[in-house]
């Protein structure tokens, strides 16, 4: 079944429909996620013609990206479209999508637009910016997809404060948002899902919107009947870096430390060619490291430190009357709190459980919590690929996802 992948990102949702979908285009704004689908393409190109040795040079710094890209179809790499959703650029969009469907059909459509809109964190700060804030109303563009390609399904991905977010007359948004969705053919029905408990080492919690044509209603609660049979038991952070080597705040290890267990050879180590690789830590100075040995020796006696609970002479914020948690350690056994993108600015609210090790944790470890395979590689630098990280959606609870369409059409 053909989809086109909306909103991309690094390209999380994604991963999960690959192996029994076919991805006719990504559509991504940001240049360095964009480079990261077309990575990610091409290791698929390579996995499907035996040359998986050619992606392996790459993540072994034998061969540049620009080697990568060399050795891959054209019309690969133009299957990622690089441009922002907007009245500018659809119809461009909608050109070079054509050209590439031609006259099959489109079965799905899948993605989630920015929902930094929609969040609850900051949103009294950025209510006087309604009016001019056009990430809002990206879902209408959405539907210009659906009603262009007329596709069997689709899914939406996006925060819980979509629900009780407020339009700019002060009524829910959702409401008016499914009344378009309707108006436009289709009718959705919505959960409130956590990763975690469809075998992501992280909770997560999520709304994921199902659609179907008005004439297949049916379809809706299949789906959802179905992915709530998928459901397994949630990951910890212990099971997750077990094989991951130590290091300390600064540095950088891409040396495995133990052979895999059978949950890290599933969904980390598939293959056992696969180097370790962008398994590098942030720098940080004494104070950080101070507090975040403090906070992890703490965490592991099930201790959560408030930053207004540290020494006075660790404290160098004005505010100690609000974000309380800015420093936060993981637990090894549970899974992690949510990694957002805000892992990109520093690492505090993600220290590692090891407080021997004294560091927060690694782009490589916040991937693995993530859910993405170890030879995902995001370009092109440790702050951009901390960001896509963060604004992904869990590869191991998207394959969850595409089975359940799958099972159902």
């Amino acid at each position: 079944m053909n989809i086109i992948d909306l909103f991309s990102g690094a390209g999380g949702l994604t991963e999960g429909f690959r192996h029994d979908f076919n991805i006719v285009g990504h559509v991504e704004k940001e240049a360095a996620a964009s480079e990261t689908l077309r990575l990610r393409d091409a290791f698929y190109y390579f996995k499907a013609n035996h040359r998986e040795s050619t992606y392996y040079d790459f993540l072994n710094n034998k061969l540049s990206l620009q080697d990568v890209f060399g050795s891959v179809p054209t019309r690969l790499l133009k299957g990622t479209i690089n441009e922002e959703i907007n009245d500018n650029n659809i119809q461009n969009i909608f050109k070079q999508l054509d050209e590439r469907i031609g006259s099959a059909s489109v079965d799905g459509l899948i993605g989630g637009p920015p929902c930094q809109a929609y969040s609850t964190i900051g949103r009294a700060r950025n209510a006087p910016k309604k009016a001019s804030d056009g990430r809002i109303y990206l879902y209408r563009y959405y539907i210009d997809f659906l009603r262009r390609y007329l596709p069997k399904f689709f899914v939406f991905e996006n925060v819980r404060g979509l629900l009780s977010f407020k339009d700019m007359d002060g009524q829910l948004l959702f409401p008016k948002m499914k009344l378009e969705f309707q108006k436009a053919g289709y009718n959705l029905d919505y959960r409130v899902l956590d990763a975690s408990d469809f075998g992501t080492p992280q909770s997560r919690k999520r709304v994921i919107i199902f659609g179907a044509r008005s004439s297949d209603t049916q379809m809706i609660q299949r789906f959802f009947d179905e992915l709530s049979h998928l459901k397994t038991r949630a990951h910890t952070v212990r099971e997750t870096f077990y094989d991951l080597p130590r290091l300390s705040a600064g540095t950088e290890n891409n040396n495995y430390a133990k052979i895999p267990t059978k949950f890290i050879k599933k969904n980390f180590r598939g293959n056992a060619s696969i180097p370790l690789t962008q398994n590098c830590s942030r720098p940080n100075n004494d104070n950080d490291l101070q507090i975040y040995q403090i906070v992890a020796k703490a965490k592991a006696n099930g201790i959560n430190v408030k930053y207004n609970e540290l020494n006075q002479k660790l404290i160098t914020h004005r505010h100690t009357d609000k974000f309380l948690d800015r420093f936060k350690a993981l637990g090894w056994d549970e899974p992690s709190h949510t990694i957002v993108a805000h892992i990109a600015k520093d690492g505090h609210h993600y220290i590692h459980p090891d407080y021997t090790q004294n560091r927060s944790i690694t782009v490589r470890e916040a991937a693995r919590l993530q859910g993405f395979p170890d030879d995902y590689y995001f370009e092109s630098s440790r702050t951009s690929a901390l960001t896509q990280i963060g604004n992904a959606v869990p590869p191991i609870f998207s394959k969850k996802v595409a089975e359940a369409i799958n099972s159902i059409i």
